[in-house]
């Protein structure tokens, strides 16, 4: 099963949309897990200004992003 990290912020209606892309996209083959910006210092100091961030591995893709980039990603 290949795992993703969606990086959130709080009230963030871009952020909603990639979540939802996500969920079309999740199946037996695909887990996503969400992380608020603030969880880890790591989030805040790269990406305060980048939200919603996909990480996969050692990969990152920023918004915007739509459903055939997070399937690129995960290749």
């Amino acid at each position: 099963m290949k795992e993703v990290i969606l990086v959130t912020g709080k009230d963030c209606h871009l952020c909603e949309q990639a979540k939802d892309l996500l969920t079309e996209l999740q199946d037996d083959q695909l887990m996503f897990i969400e992380k608020d910006i603030y969880s880890k210092r790591d989030y805040l100091d790269k990406y305060w200004d980048k939200i919603p961030v996909i990480l996969f591995k050692d990969l990152e893709l920023l918004w915007p992003f739509n459903k055939d980039n997070i399937k690129e990603l995960l290749l």
